[in-house]
């Protein structure tokens, strides 16, 4: 597979702000129970949802988080984990060149030794134009020995139909409201969200990633996995906070047409985001003592790690 070229879109820095996505653009969440340790299956299912929400209009799908695995963990997930391009990014590659389709999909990457929780990101031509790695491990997921990835990137996704940025916070990730305002200061439209958690129901949760969606002014789609691998309930939120569609529990496919004209109006009028802010008062987000990790959490080096939030994907 050819690795697309790291165009100047990718390295926006935060200085530049936000974006103004243009046009429509229909997005599919494929919520589907990744089934533990039956990659082939976990992919023909991928595969099959791929096509009917590309019949039913769809110009970017998603998937849940690490889908290709079942979310197993440990020496187990490292036995499945593949590098990054690999088998399955060949042959999603080759299956978002035949439907014209931004595939973003949830794998175990296997990288330098290490194993990430990945979505790789390929384009409607199947080159891969990056990877997303997540960066929040929590302290229940420190035993499944996966490594703390170090960015947040940013893609521009160009449609038939529209022009937008996106990025991805995976699962975790959404929990530390510095994911959402990185990647909203990036220049994100719409935030992409995959799980593999039974949280969504929560109120709590709900509320937490309608917050996101309404303090950072951008549209949120969530997938997660299908029973009975978790209890799906997949949603799309709007940039005020909205619940606009929400699956059940069961294998399906989320759709929903996001109008960027509609959100740059309201960004327009809006007080949130960017609006106000005063960064000479936050150094204080950033001072290393105000951060703590389990004795077990396999982060990355600091030479690793990118101060500045611009992305490095095609290193290794």
């Amino acid at each position: 597979m050819r690795v697309a070229a790291q165009n100047s879109h990718l390295n926006r820095s935060a200085h530049e702000g936000q974006t103004m996505g243009s046009g429509t653009a229909t997005v599919a969440g494929i919520q589907f129970a990744g089934m533990p340790r039956q990659k082939e299956r976990n992919l023909d299912t991928a595969t099959r949802l791929m096509r009917t929400a590309a019949g039913r209009g769809a110009q970017i799908v998603v998937s849940p988080e690490v889908v290709l695995t079942g979310f197993v963990g440990g020496d187990a997930e490292r036995e499945m984990a593949e590098p990054v391009p690999g088998e399955t990014t060949r042959v999603l590659g080759e299956l978002a060149r035949e439907l014209d389709l931004y595939i973003l999909f949830g794998l175990s990457e296997l990288k330098d030794g290490e194993v990430y929780n990945s979505m790789v990101v390929l384009g409607r031509t199947g080159d891969l134009l990056g990877v997303m790695r997540k960066v929040h491990i929590n302290r229940y997921e420190t035993a499944g020995r996966w490594r703390n990835g170090s960015e947040f990137p940013v893609w521009t996704f160009e449609t038939s139909s529209a022009s937008f940025c996106g990025g991805i916070m995976i699962c975790y990730d959404r929990e530390v409201p510095e994911s959402a305002r990185l990647l909203m200061l990036k220049g994100a439209d719409v935030i992409f969200n995959p799980l593999a958690c039974g949280c969504p129901t929560d109120d709590i949760h709900r509320c937490l990633l309608r917050t996101r969606a309404f303090e950072n002014e951008v549209y949120i789609l969530m997938v997660n996995h299908a029973s009975p691998s978790q209890n799906g309930h997949s949603m799309v939120f709007d940039s005020d906070g909205a619940i606009l569609k929400e699956l059940g529990e069961e294998e399906g496919i989320l759709l929903h047409t996001f109008d960027f004209d509609h959100l740059n109006a309201a960004r327009d009028e809006g007080i949130y985001a960017k609006h106000h802010r005063r960064p000479d008062l936050y150094g204080l987000l950033c001072d290393p003592e105000g951060q703590v990790h389990p004795e077990n959490a396999n982060l990355p080096p600091v030479a690793e790690q990118s101060p500045s939030g611009d992305p490095d994907l095609h290193r290794g």
